[in-house]
């Protein structure tokens, strides 16, 4: 029996990702509602990336858009998010795996909720090597705090998870330059110009940990210029001492989500709380 399509673009971009498309597309295909299309953005993939999309030539849904070099994520989303023409953008990321539901969920809700423009949801974070679950995050839920988030320099939303209506995404370009913080800034800019948003309080993404991932390997640097964006974006002004204590918090976190040694793990968790009490706080108990 066939299934049911909805009105829905899911945008990935993809470079050198090759050994999860089949987890990431397999995870589309089983959902209990397909999209009207499956938009996948191969950035100059060196490794057997292309091999594999050519293995789902006959996926209706699929449509590959081929970069003969490495433009970066932010060239590769922005022309996956030009294709696009359903009424909904999911954004996903190729190592990550859709939950069943989480197509339908996000698209009854935006149907439903006329005033929400982006709608994002939890996350269940599990480790590449032992394929184990982690933790779950715990995202606000409500539009007032996710704007608070942003406006303190921090994500209101995890960026893989959102689906948000077409002609808003549309609207606004992601850039290259700010690349590492690149979600921080689309987000801020979107909640910024007055568009409201939510977050599903249940993970529908398994969301993949691994060492060589940018977010755990996360520099000063990438925090020092979020911090100049939201500056920019919200005109205020960040203290060099809260952006020291925000990376010393999410350095240790980041260590704690990848570490295998429970004394190793716990110690970190606990580094994380010396720097930031509240937000570890609000981690651990959803």
């Amino acid at each position: 029996m066939a299934k049911n399509k909805v009105d829905v673009s899911v945008v990935a971009a993809n470079y050198n990702n090759g050994r999860y498309l089949k987890d990431f597309i397999y995870s589309i295909v089983n959902s209990t509602v397909l999209p009207s299309e499956l938009i996948i953005v191969n950035d100059g993939s060196t490794d057997n990336s292309l091999e594999i999309l050519d293995e789902f030539s006959g996926l209706e849904i699929l449509k590959v858009i081929k970069f003969e070099e490495n433009r970066g994520l932010c060239e590769a989303l922005n022309a996956g998010i030009e294709l696009a023409s359903a009424k909904y953008i999911l954004r996903a990321d190729p190592d990550d795996i859709l939950f069943k539901h989480r197509i339908e969920k996000q698209f009854t809700f935006l149907e439903e909720n006329k005033e929400i423009d982006v709608v994002g949801s939890n996350v269940m974070y599990f480790h590449d090597n032992t394929n184990k679950d982690i933790s779950v995050s715990n995202f606000p839920e409500d539009h007032n705090n996710i704007l608070k988030a942003y406006r303190k320099g921090e994500h209101g939303i995890q960026q893989p998870t959102v689906m948000v209506r077409t002609h808003v995404m549309k609207k606004f370009r992601y850039i290259q330059e700010n690349f590492k913080s690149e979600d921080y800034d689309i987000f801020a800019r979107i909640i910024h110009a007055g568009h409201k948003f939510a977050n599903i309080k249940e993970p529908l993404n398994r969301m993949r940990v691994h060492t060589n991932s940018v977010s755990i390997n996360i520099k000063y640097d990438t925090i020092k210029h979020t911090f100049a964006l939201r500056d920019q974006i919200f005109n205020t002004q960040t203290s060099p001492l809260k952006m020291r204590l925000y990376y010393g918090y999410i350095l240790n976190y980041k260590k704690y989500l990848i570490a295998k040694n429970p004394l190793r793990k716990y110690l970190y968790l606990g580094m994380a709380a010396l720097f930031y009490p509240g937000k570890v706080l609000k981690r651990i108990f959803n």
